[in-house]
């Protein structure tokens, strides 16, 4: 994937579809965008998981995680859950919240408040992870015609890793960014430019590789809500969403 502007959809990158080989095809896992040009002050990252059939989606808000603390997570469910319906919003203006169904029916679960996305202090900002791509939705091929690109990832299982994990960051210094995170190098980083914002905000991608045996726990998850600039030693908030089986009812 190359550098580009999210603002000019004649060679700028709209979406990103994160995708690994699967059963003769590609899983679709989850879906990335941007928010439109139409609000030029908004850097709004919007991260939709891909769901199966039948499957249930699922919610959680915690306000406060303390620096290495296991979590029992209350999660809010809505069961037939929908490719789009099930959506995790990181607001430009720090706000993050999800939906778990449609939205006509109000199921939005309260928001958590972090820094803007466009603060230069920036960091990893999202997860994206899945343990086994049963169940998800197939494409037959990749797609790397822009605006609407396809990144490849490493699937469960493949090389020896035992999950899928894409990690996201955000950065207002292309530089400063590839150089504190080594990996984005030669990684993918795309560059957001809008008129409203102070400066460009660029989003960067890790696809992580987790050693260990392949587990059976299909599903899709996402985690975000702290925002950049986080310090490790402090509780943060953290916002919850996934998509399983309804056999499956805890997160991964």
């Amino acid at each position: 994937m190359t550098t580009a502007s999210a603002q000019l959809p004649a060679r700028g990158i709209e979406s990103v579809r994160i995708i690994a080989a699967h059963d003769g095809g590609f899983a679709q896992v989850a879906h990335l965008s941007w928010a439109p040009p139409t609000n030029p002050g908004d850097a709004s990252l919007y991260i939709r998981p891909y769901v199966g059939e039948g499957w249930t989606a699922y919610g959680s808000v915690t306000p406060a995680v303390a620096p290495d603390q296991s979590v029992n997570v209350e999660a809010e469910r809505h069961r037939d859950a929908k490719f789009g319906e099930l959506k995790m919003s990181l607001h430009g203006s720090g706000q993050t919240h999800v939906y778990i169904g449609p939205r006509a029916k109000n199921n939005r679960l309260p928001a958590v408040m972090g820094r803007p996305l466009h603060d230069p202090s920036g960091g990893h900002i999202a997860s994206i992870t899945c343990f086994d791509l049963s169940g998800l939705p197939l494409v037959q091929a990749p797609s790397a015609q822009a605006p609407d690109l396809d990144l490849v990832v490493p699937a469960p299982g493949e090389g020896g890793t035992s999950k899928l994990n894409v990690a996201l960051f955000s950065g207002t210094d292309e530089q400063a960014m590839r150089t504190k995170h080594p990996w984005l190098t030669t990684g993918p980083l795309i560059r957001f430019d809008r008129t409203g914002l102070p400066t460009p905000v660029f989003f960067g991608l890790r696809c992580g590789y987790f050693p260990g045996p392949r587990t059976s726990t299909p599903g899709v998850t996402v985690i975000g809500g702290w925002g950049p600039g986080a310090q490790p030693n402090g509780p943060i908030p953290m916002v919850s969403i996934w998509a399983a089986p309804d056999s499956e009812q805890d997160p991964v």
